[in-house]
């Protein structure tokens, strides 16, 4: 094969160009394959196979979920503190997500019977973590809250992702990301702890909850940014999406 897609890094390069080969194109065609980058992003979001998905199990951030008090949904989001309040009644644990306590736009409460359920203290095992939390969510002074029963309401989620994206459009993200100066590898469609670093970079620039992960407001943010990447390197990021495909294809 005469291009390699792993361990590319950096701002991505067009590969096989030939000797003297310009660069340039139209205005009108750097226009529409902008138009078509900008297009593939966006539509990312609401894809046919994420709606359908979405409608089997609604998963929002914690950011979001102050719009679905009442409703029993999965909210996912990055642990930043957790306390065990042993001292006060009824003994409860608070996972705070998206951001510490007293500005986390969502917590996890764990009343002290529910607790002793866990097979270590639930700070221990989620400080830090990204988790999904299932069940119905209300409010308490303001701030909107899950109520968890049963540990099985708990899941690790460091590498779920909120939006189910195909090979290609992961590796569509991480080129994006690479043309927007983030390290990234774009030389693979996984996502692995260097994609979420890298888009939880990117997400603290834009003032967007840092998950580390894809979710529909993030990838609307780099579909924006496009828009600035220089007409070379826009032509760039769609000739590695293609030889990402192919490439795909002749592994099968």
């Amino acid at each position: 094969m005469f291009w390699e897609m792993g361990g590319q890094r950096g701002r991505p390069r067009v590969p096989h160009l030939a000797k003297g080969q310009d660069m340039k194109r139209p205005h009108g065609v750097l226009a529409g394959l902008t138009a078509i980058t900008v297009l593939m992003i966006t539509l990312t979001a609401g894809s046919p196979s994420c709606v359908a998905a979405a409608e089997m199990t609604p998963i929002i951030s914690a950011i979001e979920a102050g719009e679905h008090i009442g409703e029993y949904t999965t909210v996912c989001g990055i642990v930043k503190s957790a306390v065990h309040l042993s001292r006060s009644t009824g003994q409860p644990t608070f996972l705070n997500l998206g951001r510490p306590y007293p500005d986390q736009p969502f917590t996890v409460v764990i009343w002290g019977s529910t607790r002793a359920l866990f097979e270590r203290s639930p700070e221990s095992l989620f400080d830090g973590r990204r988790i999904c939390v299932t069940g119905t969510v209300v409010t308490h002074k303001g701030k909107p809250q899950i109520v968890v029963d049963d540990p099985g309401q708990i899941e690790l989620a460091d590498t779920v992702l909120p939006i189910e994206l195909s090979y290609l459009e992961k590796v569509l993200v991480k080129v994006v990301m690479a043309s927007l100066g983030q390290d990234v590898n774009y030389g693979s469609g996984d996502w692995d702890e260097d994609a979420s670093r890298a888009l939880t970079e990117f997400q603290d620039a834009e003032g967007l909850e840092p998950t580390g992960l894809p979710d529909a407001a993030t990838l609307r943010a780099l579909a924006d940014g496009v828009i600035g990447i220089p007409p070379d390197d826009q032509t760039m990021i769609i000739r590695l999406l293609l030889f990402s495909l192919a490439q795909r294809e002749e592994e099968r």
